[in-house]
């Protein structure tokens, strides 16, 4: 006979506690996002200047400017 279904992921055989992965995968399924990654580059000052103002200039942060913009390029270059 199958285990019990459970919407907490768990199954019948587990205990209340989880790993935090496993949670914060569950969270991120529920929420609809995606799980985001860190890569450190280097950018000449310039360009970090010119990301800085473009940012402030549409009211966002830097981090979602270059999302939307990598974005778009490669949806382009397709």
């Amino acid at each position: 006979m199958k285990g019990k279904f459970e919407i907490s992921g768990r199954t019948a055989g587990q205990t209340g506690t989880s790993s935090t992965a496993r949670d914060q995968t569950m969270d991120r399924f529920i929420e609809g996002t995606e799980a985001m990654t860190t890569m450190t580059v280097q950018i000449p000052e310039r360009l970090k200047h010119a990301l800085k103002q473009a940012a402030l200039d549409r009211k966002t942060t830097v981090k979602a400017l270059l999302i939307e913009m990598i974005e778009g390029h490669l949806a382009a270059s397709k």
